[in-house]
Parts: C-alpha cells; structure tokens; sequence
C-alpha cells in the first residue's frame, strides 16, 4: 500500500515509542484510544484525560475531523462517575450500552467474561474469515481486507453472538444502537488502516491483538478522517452484506429500508453517547 502524505499542519508522532499498558494501567473497550495511550501520545496510564487532550490526540495523531474528535471527547468526560471533573480514564467508557456493546468483533459480551479487555477467542474467527474469503494467500500477495468480506466477518460476529446467547440464556442486546456501533467499529479500522476497504490483514491483527499502529509495517496515518468517510464505509457494507434482510428483522427494524433509514438518522444525530468511531 502507498504511503499516504500527512499535511505540515499535522503533529509529527514518534510512532515507535510503543510500551503495553503496566500494573496500574487502565485501558478501554477501543483499540484506537488504547493504542493513543500506548504509544504515549495519551498519558500511558490511561488516567486523567481533559477533553482537550483527547481531542489534540485524536485530530493530530490520527487526523481525525475535529467534529468527531469533539464529539467523543465530550462523551468520554461525561462517562467519569465523578461529574463534577473534568477528565475521565479510560475505564470508565466501558460501561455496558455506552460505546461498548455485544457483537465487538475484539471484545466479549459482557454476560460471558471481560467486556473491556481483547479477547483472541472473540477476534480469531474474524481473521480465519478474512483468509478463507482471500483469493492470494501467498507472501507476496498478503490477505487484504475489502468492504465485502469485512461486511461477512462483522455479520458472522453477530450471529455467532446471537447463538451463544441463544444456547446459554444470556440476555442479548442488539438494536438499532448496537448495529451502528458494529458497522462503527468496522469503519472506524477499514478507515483508519487502509484506503476504500482495503487494508493489509497483518495491520488489523496488530492494531487490535497488540493495540498499536502499523507503522514499523508501512501504515501512515489518513490524511483526514471524517464523518463521511465513516458513512461511506457504513453503505458498502451494508450493501455487500447478503444478509442484510436478515439483520433488519434481528434489529426490530423489519426491512432493510427502514434499518438504513435509521442508521443514516442516528448518524446524523450524532451526540456524545453514540459516537461511531471509537
């Protein structure tokens, strides 16, 4: 993949400066805000993070649109219990139906285990998904991902998820709320790490199993990342997922009509506890 050019407006990072989360370390449900804290661009103890913090992390680290970057990082200070300060950790978006949710493609619901940490149980079914679709699996042409197969591996999550609850009497939520967050989170890494849904596999393994970005690998940060680039991302997969009709009745919506017609509602509405992308 092409290098992309980052503007001179945009802060140089130090992408090699990359240490796991130590004893006493909090981290979130979100591999992209974890791996901020573990490069150091936020405080590596993932503790008292200002709302301006977050924001400069977000929009000159990973160029994302400053609206967005906003938008979490009010969301973010809001989650602390304590209301009256004015920073969170990053433990306290993990809250349950906040931006955590059953389906993460990286996480474990949270009737079954830890709905915060990375679960290699939950994730490696999505990586033997990718491979199985993969025409070239040889080294000199590594798995890609591609709107199609990254709409087949998110969908297979929700099933799969769907049938453990099914089978243990765990109780299931996934409404019109979580769908988005799924398509979310599939946006958020097909953005951020590739161009058009397509991004080396090998990136996607490490950007969620260690919480890092590529860089040592080839991985330059998007020159922008906006809340169109995340809507485009949300029709291709729907429109590449086969069952789509499916999905809308699993959501309450009934017809594929009326479950694009709320996910693009909801988008548009966008507040601070629905945030797409982290």
């Amino acid at each position: 993949m092409d290098s992309q050019q980052v503007p001179e407006t945009h802060l140089e990072i130090d992408w090699s400066k990359w240490t796991p989360p130590g004893n006493g370390d909090v981290r979130s449900p979100c591999p992209a805000i974890n791996a901020l804290a573990n490069h150091g661009i936020l405080p590596h103890n993932g503790k008292g993070i200002t709302k301006a913090m977050a924001n400069e992390a977000l929009t000159k680290a990973l160029h994302l649109d400053s609206h967005i970057a906003n938008v979490f990082a009010a969301g973010a200070v809001a989650a602390n219990p304590d209301h009256s300060a004015h920073n969170f950790d990053l433990d306290h978006v993990d809250k349950h139906g906040y931006i955590e949710h059953d389906v993460s493609i990286s996480r474990d619901d949270i009737a079954f285990g830890n709905n915060s940490a990375f679960s290699k149980a939950v994730f490696e079914p999505l990586l033997e998904g990718y491979k199985a679709s993969a025409t070239q699996q040889s080294s000199d042409h590594p798995v890609q991902t591609s709107w199609k197969t990254a709409s087949a591996v998110r969908y297979a999550r929700v099933k799969a998820s769907k049938a453990k609850h099914d089978a243990e009497g765990g109780e299931w939520t996934y409404g019109l709320k979580e769908s988005i967050l799924s398509y979310g989170e599939s946006a958020l890494y097909l953005n951020l790490l590739g161009k058009d849904g397509v991004a080396p596999l090998e990136w996607v393994r490490i950007f969620f199993e260690e919480e890092r970005l590529p860089y040592a690998e080839g991985w330059r940060a998007p020159p922008r990342f906006d809340q169109s680039m995340m809507n485009h991302a949300f029709v291709e997969m729907i429109k590449a997922n086969e069952h789509k009709a499916e999905e809308a009745k699993l959501v309450g919506m009934g017809t594929v009509e009326a479950l694009e017609t709320g996910i693009q509602s909801m988008i548009k509405g966008l507040s601070p506890s629905m945030c797409t992308v982290m």
